[in-house]
């Protein structure tokens, strides 16, 4: 009767097979554990990845609007700020302008003046703002500044009013500047009115169209202007132009205020178009997210069990080779 055993070369190649055969089973189920995805992909899907690729390109299409929706609001924000900004440094000195029972006096006509000149180079500087390094009221050339300073301003418009001597002359002259829509104004006017148009939700964009060059912005512009030439000389001596001059400013600013408020409520509106659209992105997301899991995901309960498993094969392995290894042909005798 022949006998057949397994030499030891042999039996020590098995033992090795099976013991890398196990760590590899337990690497990859350590891997499904911490990840919460199977690991073999391809085996999940049979090979057909079409669904998963089209719910991995929604996700993202999906996270990029919603970042998109994230400047968006940024921006708008930062619009708001701005004309919550101006309008704080305009609004009570307006209404002093206009019904200052005081302007008669010297005194008080020259503080209404000093007032309007600081308002003015205050407001030129809010209108210029930044935000994440990009001017904010300049269209789509957000690297340009909005305007020059407000010094630059005054002496084009010194030049504009050429030799005109009564308050109706200047500020006939005044409004023309700024009303022009090719020349005067706009020739300072450092930006462009390109609307910034993003998309930030499936079928839904907003176009950002404020600017500085704005009727309203300039309308505020305006009335600040006729103020703050006086502080330059402008009608020097004459009270009562002077006194005219003020009063028109702060009624072309009062005019202004109103543009300005409903440019605010627009862009309010679309402050709730952007945050309803980040809600439908968000739900998108996740019900994405949901589905990629239902596809990628390994079951818990059935990788733990595995897990279970393999680790008591691998431990009983352990134990027989360490057997093995203690045997002698004493032993064996």
């Amino acid at each position: 009767m022949t006998v057949t055993g397994t030499g030891d070369q042999a039996r020590a190649y098995a033992l090795q097979l099976s013991s890398n055969r196990l760590k590899s089973t337990l690497n990859t189920l350590t891997r499904e554990v911490a990840s919460g995805e199977v690991a073999d992909l391809g085996q999940r899907v049979q090979g057909n990845t079409r669904t998963l690729n089209d719910i991995e390109t929604r996700l993202s299409q999906t996270r990029q609007l919603q970042q998109n929706g994230s400047e968006a609001a940024n921006q708008l924000e930062g619009l708001q700020n701005i004309f919550e900004a101006l309008r704080l440094t305009t609004g009570t000195l307006a209404v002093e302008l206009v019904s200052d029972p005081l302007l008669q006096g010297g005194f008080s006509l020259q503080t209404r003046i000093t007032q309007g000149a600081t308002a003015f180079e205050t407001v030129v500087q809010q209108l210029n703002g930044m935000n994440a390094g990009r001017f904010q009221l300049s269209g789509t050339a957000t690297d340009q500044r909005s305007l020059p300073s407000s010094a630059q301003m005054l002496d084009q418009l010194q030049t504009a009013i050429g030799g005109a001597t009564d308050a109706a002359q200047i500020e006939a002259a005044v409004s023309a500047w700024f009303d022009d829509p090719a020349g005067g104004f706009m020739t300072s006017y450092g930006g462009n009115q390109q609307p910034r148009t993003i998309p930030v939700s499936e079928g839904t964009e907003i176009a950002i169209t404020t600017t500085a060059a704005d009727p309203g912005i300039r309308d505020m512009l305006k009335g600040l202007a006729m103020v703050a030439l006086m502080d330059r000389g402008v009608l020097a001596g004459d009270q009562a132009g002077q006194k005219a001059m003020i009063q028109a400013g702060g009624q072309a600013m009062l005019t202004a205020d109103g543009a300005i408020l409903a440019e605010m409520g627009r862009i309010g509106l679309q402050q709730e178009v952007v945050e309803r659209a980040s809600t439908i992105n968000g739900a998108a997301i996740a019900t994405f997210e949901i589905a990629r899991s239902d596809i990628r995901g390994a079951d818990a309960f059935e990788t733990a069990a595995a897990l279970t498993e393999v680790e008591s094969q691998l431990e009983a392995l352990y134990a027989v080779t360490a057997r093995l290894s203690k045997l002698s042909l004493v032993d064996y005798l």
